[in-house]
């Protein structure tokens, strides 16, 4: 029983692991973000010991559960690169997103397909286990943006609508991948993305565990005439992989405060993010940093191990 293996293997006994999981919604520390487009996005964090017993959650079970290959989101060994770089030699691209993706899977929806899921790959639940883990990885409901359980639990019950969706681009010749609630779906010739929402409509109908629906105002026709971005990553017209200059420009003004040791901790953490985001999409970026503020800094950035005296120290 999967509550009992939990209590043994993090010593905390069974009555207290159900009490944290009734009163789970509560464990939450709620606030909002500006969203890119405008606007702002909620995020529902929840408490370290609930973060903690989700990531069990995901290790011990939803690991277990099949993931299709064109799912490139929050998964070891692919990612933001990954997903662009299966587009880069392509020609035209269309963006889709899903509205409300991760509230759209309710608890109700996410308990019977972890049943369905654990019975198929041998793993035994019972009702308690499920009412459990169903109240561990939801709030009021539904499955949250910040609990780390959900990107995990979504991609295992997209696996259906993937494979659809890969099966028909495939005989198509058409590219497709999936980060999160955006799809992209790229060709190498023009008129072929044609109808591509009506793919997206059949792929999920049948699928009783998905509630999902297109965000028609985010859909995006990208071609190589013009930058193509994906996940963030600019495709060049050239089939390479690049930041774009804007972020190139934001991280070298960043540097220079860090040189000056005129930034704060809040910019100098972003900056360590965005450096490391940069040289996994373009390498050669770092040598040119390296050129303009030294290799001892550059190697301190890529290390990370930085901080505000160091940044007054090189001043």
């Amino acid at each position: 029983m999967l509550i009992e293996l939990l209590s043994r293997t993090a010593k905390i006994p069974d009555s207290k692991l159900i009490s944290l999981s009734e009163s789970a919604s509560r464990r939450y520390k709620v606030y909002t973000i500006p969203k890119r487009t405008g606007g702002e996005r909620v995020i529902e964090h929840p408490s370290r010991e609930l973060k903690a017993i989700q990531r069990w959650i995901v290790r011990a079970l939803i690991s277990r559960f099949p993931l299709h290959e064109s799912a490139t989101a929050y998964r070891k060994g692919t990612g933001i690169r990954a997903n662009a770089e299966r587009h880069r030699r392509t020609k035209f691209t269309n963006r889709y997103d899903f509205a409300s993706f991760f509230p759209s899977f309710s608890q109700a929806r996410v308990v019977q397909f972890i049943e369905k899921q654990a019975t198929a790959v041998g793993i035994e639940l019972s009702e308690r286990d499920l009412e459990f883990v169903g109240n561990i990885v939801c709030r009021n409901g539904k499955l949250t943006i910040g609990a780390p359980s959900s990107p995990a639990i979504t991609n295992a019950m997209m696996f259906e609508f993937d494979r659809r969706m890969h099966e028909e681009c495939h005989a198509r010749g058409l590219v497709y991948t999936r980060y999160a609630d955006d799809l992209f779906v790229s060709s190498f010739e023009p008129g072929q993305l044609d109808g591509i929402e009506k793919v997206i409509v059949k792929s999920k109908r049948g699928i009783h565990h998905l509630r999902l629906r297109l965000n028609h105002q985010k859909t995006a026709y990208l071609s190589k005439k013009y930058r193509r971005v994906i996940t963030g990553v600019v495709v060049t017209p050239q089939h390479t992989l690049s930041i774009g200059r804007g972020r190139k420009r934001e991280i070298k003004a960043l540097i220079h405060q860090w040189v000056k040791g005129d930034i704060d901790l809040t910019s100098l953490f972003y900056l360590k993010g965005l450096f490391s985001f940069a040289i996994d999409i373009e390498p050669d970026f770092e040598f040119r940093l390296i050129e303009k503020y030294g290799k001892e800094r550059i190697d301190l950035l890529r290390s990370g191990a930085i901080d505000l005296p160091t940044a007054i120290y090189y001043s």
